[in-house]
C-alpha cells in the first residue's frame, strides 16, 4: 500500500508528455529492487522470478503512465 502511494505520487510529479521511457524505467527498477528487498528474508533465495510474479498479481503495484499533457 505505500509503496503505491509513493508510486502513484512519483508518477504524478514526473509523469509529464516526454518523459514516458523515464517513468517506466523508474518502475521496473521500483520492481526490480522489490525483488531484492523480499529476496533478503533468508540466507537463501526464498522467491522467484514466478513467485514474485504471483505476489504482484495479488497485490499490483502502480502502473506508470502520463498524467500531463503538456501539448494540449
Amino acid at each position: 500500500k505505500q509503496i503505491n502511494a509513493k508510486l502513484v505520487g512519483h508518477f504524478r510529479y514526473y509523469g509529464v508528455t516526454d518523459n514516458s521511457n523515464g517513468i517506466h524505467t523508474f518502475g521496473y527498477c521500483v520492481r526490480r529492487k522489490l525483488f531484492e528487498i523480499l529476496n533478503r528474508r533468508s540466507q537463501k533465495k526464498s522467491l522467484t522470478w514466478e513467485g514474485f510474479a504471483k505476489l504482484t498479481d495479488r497485490f499490483p503495484l502502480a502502473k506508470a503512465r502520463i498524467y500531463v499533457n503538456i501539448y494540449g
